[in-house]
């Protein structure tokens, strides 16, 4: 599969879009030309054609690896012929939408554009979590929904959803950090204890 080498504005935006989900605050909001016709959901890193047409990055090069026409309208396509479309970029950019560690308590509500650089400081996210910490809190959200299961249940598909109540360990953790050291420091005990 061929890269396409281009500066993004929100490179960093881009690359969250396809490690989780997006929960934009008002999905009938988005105008319906926001959407890419192969994964009938609301653009990722669009690619515009020369004939027009834009596409989600990741579907347009799934679809050039078995046809080399354009979706839309068939005409030749090929890889190095499609650009970055910035103005589709920059409009669901500004899209507003919540993080996607809501479910565990979070309750950020941000641009899209901006949704990369809170994530990376969100106290939420499990990768900014102690492993300590990081069990707890899963086992804890497994046992409130169920192995696999859906806390989101009856929501539709990339609603936003109702903001969790953290866990105990973790409000303790988010605290101070005098706790932050005893809590680490209990864990550790009853670890050892334990084995």
């Amino acid at each position: 599969m061929a890269t396409i080498n281009v500066k993004r504005k929100h490179a960093d935006d881009i690359q969250l879009a396809e490690e989780g989900p997006r929960y934009f605050l008002n999905p009938e909001s988005v105008s319906k030309h926001l959407y890419c016709s192969i994964c009938q959901d609301v653009f990722s890193q669009p690619q515009r054609a020369p004939c027009g047409h834009s596409f989600c990055w990741k579907c347009i090069m799934t679809w050039l690896q078995k046809s080399k026409t354009c979706p839309e309208d068939r005409k030749p396509l090929q890889v190095g012929q499609l650009h970055t479309d910035f103005i589709l970029e920059n409009i669901i950019g500004d899209q507003m939408v919540a993080c996607p560690h809501r479910s565990i308590g979070c309750e950020t509500i941000t641009p899209l554009h901006l949704l990369s650089s809170h994530v990376k400081s969100c106290d939420f996210n499990p990768s900014n979590q102690p492993e300590f910490v990081r069990k707890r809190v899963l086992s804890s959200v497994e046992n409130e929904v169920g192995l696999g299961g859906d806390s989101r249940d009856g929501d539709s598909e990339g609603a936003v959803p109702s903001p969790g109540k953290p866990s105990l360990i973790l409000r303790l953790f988010k605290s101070d950090s005098s706790k932050k050291d005893m809590l680490k420091a209990m864990f550790d005990t009853k670890e050892k204890k334990t084995k």
